[in-house]
């Protein structure tokens, strides 16, 4: 159908993600591929993909879990393993736990016992408890460097506005008293 003029007609397309990460999400949201581009410069990307990211973490999307047994018992499971990662000795530890306790409660009980070594194997060749923390490490540092960015921008703009004002003991007070600072930011409207 190549040589064919007639548009081919195509069924959309829904692109999900599931979450299942640490850090707090809200049930439901939009992910756009265009997000990760650099320097837009408020131009329309040529490409666009939109993803809904939908919360599985145990608690989130209730109604959702309501109608998959098998995703719910998936995010108990996941919840499971990380309380015992918190309180045993080892990963390995943890994860023979979570997987004894899961069994117990009927919670992919029928899988669990058919494929437990793929996934204890899974689990372990995915999980680097070193390299997660380095990471939480590594992204808490980053956010803290934003926050200083900004601060030290917050105090370059009041300092220009005092200079331009000829606000000089002002200017001499905002920087050794961080009250007055931020009395001052709010003042001029720069927050």
């Amino acid at each position: 159908m190549i040589y064919h003029e007639k548009r081919v007609r195509l069924p959309k397309p829904k692109y999900i993600v599931f979450y299942n990460g640490t850090k707090n999400q809200p049930d439901s949201m939009e992910l756009r591929l265009s997000d990760c581009f650099e320097n837009t410069d408020n131009e329309a990307p040529c490409l666009e993909c939109t993803a809904t990211m939908l919360n599985i973490n145990y608690g989130h999307n209730q109604e959702l879990m309501k109608h998959c047994r098998r995703l719910e018992e998936y995010s108990i499971f996941v919840q499971c393993v990380r309380e015992y990662i918190q309180s045993e000795p080892s990963v390995e530890d943890a994860l023979e736990k979570a997987i004894d306790t899961c069994i117990h409660q009927d919670v992919l009980a029928d899988f669990i016992k058919k494929h437990r070594a793929e996934v204890t194997n899974m689990i372990l060749t995915t999980y680097d408890k070193d390299l997660y923390e380095k990471t939480l490490k590594e992204d808490a540092r980053e956010e803290g460097r934003a926050e200083i960015r900004a601060e030290l921008n917050e105090f370059k703009l009041l300092n220009k506005c005092l200079l331009k004002a000829k606000r000089y003991n002002d200017l001499e007070r905002a920087t050794e008293d961080i009250e007055y600072q931020k009395k001052l930011l709010k003042e001029l409207g720069i927050e």
